[in-house]
């Protein structure tokens, strides 16, 4: 499956113009289209008998939400034709709060562009964030850029393995991007408990993880994406940016909580600190 629909979050923030300049160069590779969604939250309507102040807060408000409509229109036109002025656009507002709107619109696109956690701050602690809440619920794999820029699809692309359902699930999605890398790397991070595994077990971990990443790398050899592995030891939160920095990646393709996300809620965990980064984008699927 190629990323023929693109869907970016137009949520005002500094990332805004490179997430969708991002979109836009996916859809340009895979002649695909872009999708612009506004999210502009639930509207409460004034009651009836509140009288004539209510009415023109009403107005005032409507007024608001055209003229956001209409900025976001124009940029999303301006951002994409700085890419191509041929790339099919479509601009979409929703009167609903983002991560719903972007999770039912995603659907039915291939990839979806959420804006970071630092654009989304009327998320109450404890909730999920938007980008988290999109990769759960819309089936669809997510590109997060947390700074200016985005990777090119000729880059280096780090895959962050550890053989569970959502890695591979991220993996397969990715694939349209990882055939057009200009290097791919395998990143296996064995973690170790030595207060309750046995002596020799941590032999035993790494070596089963090595091998885990060796079928992934004869994997995607066989779908003609040459990949070098790179295991090691330790806290995956602290190993993998390193790991990414090492192998000059400009992109990490991730599972999403591979683990129970209620384990992941309470005690914190890799998903929850990869979509909260702001060194490196992150494509990851749940």
């Amino acid at each position: 499956m190629n990323f023929k629909t693109i869907l970016v979050d137009l949520t005002d923030g500094p990332a805004c113009a490179a997430r969708v300049e991002s979109a836009a160069q996916v859809a340009a590779a895979f002649a695909g289209s872009v999708v612009g969604l506004t999210a502009t939250g639930t509207q409460l309507e004034p009651f009836r008998s509140a009288g004539e102040e209510a009415g023109q807060y009403a107005a005032l408000a409507r007024d608001k939400l055209q003229r956001l409509a209409a900025r976001h229109h124009e940029a999303l036109r301006e951002w994409v034709g700085r890419v191509s002025p041929t790339i099919p656009t479509r601009h979409v507002v929703v009167e609903a709060e983002a991560g719903w709107a972007l999770a039912t619109h995603g659907r039915f696109a291939d990839l979806i562009l959420p804006g970071p956690p630092s654009v989304h701050t009327d998320v109450p602690v404890g909730l999920s964030g938007v980008a988290e809440y999109v990769m759960l619920q819309a089936g669809r794999p997510i590109l997060l850029l947390p700074g200016l820029a985005g990777p090119t699809l000729e880059g280096r692309v780090a895959i962050a393995w550890n053989g569970s359902r959502a890695a591979a699930r991220a993996v397969a999605d990715a694939m349209p991007w990882l055939a057009r890398a200009a290097a791919v790397s395998v990143l296996v991070v064995a973690t170790v408990n030595e207060s309750r595994e046995p002596p020799g077990h941590e032999t035993h971990e790494s070596d089963a993880s090595h091998e885990s990443g060796q079928r992934l790398v004869a994997w995607l050899a066989s779908h003609g994406v040459e990949a070098d592995l790179h295991v090691e030891q330790g806290d995956p939160d602290e190993a993998l940016p390193r790991l990414v920095d090492a192998v000059q990646a400009g992109l990490l393709v991730a599972g999403g909580y591979g683990h129970s996300r209620l384990r992941e809620l309470v005690l914190g965990g890799s998903t929850r600190c990869l979509l909260r980064q702001s060194a490196f984008p992150v494509f990851m699927s749940h």
